[in-house]
């Protein structure tokens, strides 16, 4: 496996706007960052828990279905490709303000339905350790430091969220280039 690759994939992924980063920046602007943090610990554990429950389903797929790891690979690659369009496109400056109720379950909820979460830990488990490590161990450790990472940018998503976001809208266009390369570099070495 190449480990520039996974990181790539991971932090990428983890720092790019997504459903709940958007939404842990809004609650930290609105409530600052400990009176956000029922909200952002509700996102955080639905993140660790979507996180255990993808490992031990591809797990469980993976071993008992090898023929689907090509298949693995192609869905994995096609969703890099897809973030790198996404991201790459300029978005517009206008969202829909969310209004939720700041509370445990609201974050919690919100992220174990989240898309985003569920294709990027499956792309994970099938496209960058699966193939290339056997072993419980060598899963965990991935899988833990895929959650790790996942929560440090969730983390600085709520407590720099205003910081972050003057800087995006000042570097958008450079922003996107450097994101979208490193994603298609990330697809490509699937199959390398």
């Amino acid at each position: 496996m190449s480990i520039l690759a996974f990181l790539s994939y991971v932090i990428i992924t983890s720092i790019t706007p997504g459903p709940s980063n958007i939404l842990m920046l809004n609650e930290a602007q609105r409530f600052g960052f400990m009176g956000a943090w029922r909200f952002s610990g509700g996102i955080l554990i639905g993140f660790a828990v979507l996180g255990i429950a993808s490992g031990v389903f591809t797990t469980g797929l993976y071993n008992w279905i090898p023929v689907l790891e090509p298949y693995f690979k192609i869905a994995g690659a096609a969703y890099l490709f897809y973030l790198a369009w996404q991201v790459g496109i300029r978005k517009s400056s206008k969202r829909n303000s969310i209004d939720l109720e700041s509370s445990f379950l609201a974050g919690f909820t919100i992220q174990i339905i989240n898309i985003k979460s569920i294709l990027f830990f499956l792309t994970v488990m099938s496209a960058f350790i699966l193939p290339f490590n056997n072993s419980i161990k060598s899963i965990i450790f991935y899988l833990t430091l895929t959650i790790l990472l996942g929560w440090s940018a969730l983390l600085l998503w709520s407590g720099f969220g205003s910081i972050l976001k003057n800087f995006l809208a000042k570097h958008d266009k450079a922003f996107r280039i450097i994101m979208s390369g490193l994603l298609v570099y990330s697809a490509v070495t699937i199959f390398l």
